[in-house]
C-alpha cells in the first residue's frame, strides 16, 4: 500500500513537472518569432533616448501601454524613456511622411515590473490629428496651442489635454475617459463608448455635442454662447456656464450645473 502511494505521488510530481516545462514552453512561443527571449529579460534601469522625427508630421497614433506626453516646442523630435533592456521595443514608426505609429513591440510585458515606465515625451509645433488606440496615458506638458485639432479615443487608456483651439473635434468609443481643458472657438465632442468626457474645464465658446444611443458615460461640458446638439446615451449629459442658446435632443437626461 505505501509503495503504491509513493508511485502515485511521483507520478503526480512528474505530470507537475511535465505541465509547468509545457507552460514554459508555450509562453516562449507566444513570444513570436524573434522574440523567443524577450520573456526573459527583465526592464533593466531606466534610461532615455533621443529620436529624431519628420518635422512634417501632423497625425499620431499610439498604442499598447505607452504613455505619450505631447510638449509644445518649435522643435521635432521624440525622448524615449524605458527600462534598458526593453527600449528599443518602443518604436516610433513613420507611415508616410505626415503619420507617425507609436508602438511598445516588447513581448511578455507581463512577465515584467509594471512600475518601469513606457513614456514618450513627442516635441512637436503643430499637429491636426491624434488618435489614443493603447491603454497607456495620452497628455499635453502644458498649454498646447492648436488652431485645428481632432482627438480621437479607439482604446482603453486616458487623454488629458490642455488645448487653446479654434476648431476642436473629439470622439470616443471605447473604456477610456477624456479630460479637456484651455479654451476653443468651436467645441465638436461626441461620446460613444463607456468612458466618460470631462470638459468642464474648456472653455467653449459653442459646443455643438452628440452622445449616441449605446454610450454609457457621463459628459461635462462648458458652453458660453452656443450648445446645441443630441443626447441619446444613457449617462449623463452635464453642462455649466449660461449659454444664450440652448438645444438639445434626444431624451437622454441633461442636468444644468
Amino acid at each position: 500500500m505505501a509503495f503504491s502511494i509513493r508511485l502515485q505521488s511521483n507520478v503526480l510530481a512528474g505530470l507537475r513537472r511535465g505541465a509547468l516545462l509545457l507552460a514554459g514552453a508555450l509562453g516562449l512561443a507566444a513570444c513570436g518569432a524573434g522574440h523567443e527571449t524577450d520573456c526573459l529579460k527583465s526592464n533593466g534601469a531606466v534610461t532615455t533616448q533621443r529620436r529624431a522625427v519628420d518635422r512634417r508630421v501632423r497625425i499620431v497614433l499610439v498604442y499598447d501601454n505607452v504613455d505619450l506626453t505631447i510638449v509644445p516646442d518649435t522643435a521635432t523630435y521624440a525622448e524615449v524613456r524605458a527600462g534598458e533592456h526593453v527600449i528599443d521595443g518602443l518604436t516610433l514608426t513613420s507611415q508616410g511622411p505626415k503619420t507617425l505609429l507609436i508602438n511598445n513591440t516588447n513581448t511578455c510585458n507581463w512577465t515584467r515590473s509594471y512600475d518601469t515606465p513606457y513614456e514618450v515625451r513627442l516635441h512637436v509645433p503643430h499637429l491636426t490629428d491624434v488618435r489614443q488606440l493603447g491603454y497607456g496615458t495620452l497628455s499635453t506638458a502644458s498649454r498646447w496651442t492648436q488652431d485645428t485639432l481632432f482627438v480621437h479615443l479607439l482604446g482603453a487608456g486616458d487623454v488629458k489635454l490642455d488645448v487653446v483651439s479654434k476648431y476642436l473635434y473629439t470622439d470616443m468609443y471605447e473604456l477610456g475617459d477624456m479630460t479637456l481643458s484651455g479654451t476653443a472657438e468651436e467645441f465638436h465632442p461626441l461620446v460613444g463608448g463607456t468612458g466618460f468626457l470631462f470638459a468642464g474645464g474648456l472653455a467653449a465658446k459653442a459646443c455643438y455635442f452628440q452622445t449616441t444611443r449605446t454610450s454609457l458615460g457621463d459628459a461635462y461640458v462648458r458652453a458660453i454662447q452656443n450648445l446645441d446638439g443630441t443626447h441619446a446615451g444613457k449617462g449623463t449629459f452635464y453642462y455649466i456656464g449660461n449659454p444664450t442658446y440652448v438645444n438639445i435632443t434626444g431624451g437622454g437626461n441633461v442636468v444644468k450645473q
